[in-house]
């Protein structure tokens, strides 16, 4: 059996390498394209079935590069893969027909699953088409056809509707059931204005209303989520419109990692910026001799900017850790069993230095027996720092902090317990995200990036466990690390 041809086009040889490598390895045939002009030569000469195109082009963007596959290889189905994902782009390539929409970075399963969902759409369409010479006179027999192309769009993810041209619904999926808050045969041989019902679709009723000739879409919502609507007429080879198939993509999480992107950005810029705005200006001082020109008033000044640099350097290491963790996949091979008795202790002794300066002791507290665990000793190593060492950070002078492992039905428990500033009721839900730090003028003079925990809660869930948190405002906090026996 012939490969599928799958076309990559990039101008970054290392996406390009990494991806034809991946792919590769799944018995894909797969050709590069550094340009777009380099991209119409290859497909002038040969039919991909897919194409993977870059937004941003040395010679030509995305957008129009997708016109012209659309033009010259209707058969392509096309992905955009684009770093600079928001939702304006996917619906500006949604309306001019793109099939898929990857954002930057992504990891070898998310684009093994595109690919595979690509073919899979492409299948559905040539089945489609064959269907389509074979009864040109009404969609009426899809509905009832027990081949290949029902199986393929009941399990589609996106929501599928097909309406023949006297308008009457001759094919749903069982996402578009669910949607409309039906059983699928519930749907068949109904009217469309019976089956769109409620305010919300009435744009969609609208569009069909319209009885457009060319492929549409728009953006809808409905309840908290978004959608991308498409409405692709349905031809004989005559151009005569047969019908309309209406598929309905959920973009919600699109549209909230666009929205968590430009926060992240933001946070990022903020905390960049303070830090070297204040070296910069000691550094002034220090240039313009405004304390004299002897050296001793100004080494108070320079420790301090050893600090925020020393501060910015924890950041930039905190920022690649967490990059690292989102890029890597989990090891299909699972680590082997772990003793976490001898880890706490070694985390405990690393964080008492600290502690015994302020007066604040650190105990650990251990059943016996523990099970061991599947989890990579580096990764909990640096959850338990970070614990363990909040706990310390965030503890009054002369107080405590109690480490306790004991083992549950399913679970080995690790609770951090300290006598500390505690967390405000309302701002346990933000514990975990990217940058946050309770802003109170008791945690006023404590150091802090803001990214310990967002790193801590991604390894714990990487390792299939879970965190608990529970605290009193002036007495303290627990922090309770769950792995699976």
């Amino acid at each position: 059996m012939t490969p599928y041809r799958i076309l990559v086009i990039d101008d970054e040889p290392g996406i390009r390498s990494g991806v034809r490598q991946i792919l590769e390895l799944e018995g894909y045939a797969v050709a590069e394209a550094e340009s777009g002009r380099t991209a119409f030569s290859l497909l002038e000469q040969t039919p991909f079935d897919v194409a993977l195109i870059d937004y941003r082009l040395p010679d030509i963007d995305g957008l129009t590069l997708l016109q012209a596959i659309r033009k010259r290889r209707p058969g392509t189905m096309t992905c955009m893969i684009t770093a600079y994902a928001n939702l304006e782009t996917a619906i500006a390539a949604t309306r001019q027909g793109i099939d898929f929409f990857l954002p930057k970075p992504f990891a070898p399963d998310d684009l093994i699953s595109v690919i595979e969902t690509l073919l899979r759409h492409k299948k559905v369409r040539e089945e489609a088409e064959r269907l389509r010479r074979a009864h040109e006179e009404s969609l009426a027999a899809l509905a009832t056809e027990q081949s290949q192309t029902r199986s393929l769009v009941a399990c589609l993810h996106d929501a599928v509707l097909v309406v023949n041209r006297q308008g009457t619904v001759v094919l749903a999926n069982r996402a578009m059931a669910a949607l409309l808050g039906h059983e699928e045969p519930e749907l068949l041989q109904r009217p469309l204005a019976d089956v769109l019902l409620g305010p919300e679709l009435a744009p969609v009723r609208a569009l069909l209303d319209e009885g457009v000739a060319e492929r549409a879409g728009f953006e809808l919502y409905l309840g908290d989520r978004a959608y991308l609507v498409s409405l692709t007429p349905f031809r004989a080879p005559d151009g005569t419109v047969l019908g309309r198939i209406l598929t309905l993509a959920d973009m919600t999480a699109l549209r909230r990692l666009s929205i968590e992107k430009a926060r992240f950005v933001r946070t990022m810029v903020h905390e960049f910026r303070s830090p070297l705005g204040a070296v910069k200006g000691l550094l002034e001082v220090a240039q313009d001799k405004s304390l004299g020109d002897r050296l001793d008033p100004y080494l108070p000044m320079l420790a301090r900017a050893e600090q925020r640099l020393d501060g910015l350097v924890e950041l930039i290491g905190d920022l690649l850790s967490l990059s690292r963790i989102e890029a890597e996949q989990r090891d299909p091979v699972a680590p082997p069993p772990l003793d976490v008795a001898p880890l706490v202790e070694e985390v405990a002794d690393l964080c008492r230095e600290r502690a015994t300066g302020r007066g604040i002791t650190v105990d650990v507290e251990i059943a016996s027996p523990l099970p061991p665990v599947r989890v990579a000793a580096d990764d909990l190593r640096t959850v338990l720092v970070n614990l363990v060492a909040n706990a310390v950070k965030y503890n009054r002078e002369g107080g405590a902090v109690k480490v306790r492992l004991s083992p549950t039905a399913e679970w080995l428990r690790t609770d951090v317990t300290d006598t500390g500033l505690g967390i405000l009721p309302e701002n346990l839900p933000h514990l975990f995200d990217e940058f946050f730090r309770e802003k109170r003028k008791e945690t006023r003079d404590i150091e802090g990036n803001g990214l310990g925990l967002s790193i801590v809660k991604r390894l714990v869930e990487r390792a299939g466990g879970r965190l608990e948190v529970s605290s009193v405002v002036g007495q303290g906090s627990t922090f309770s690390l769950l792995l699976p026996r």
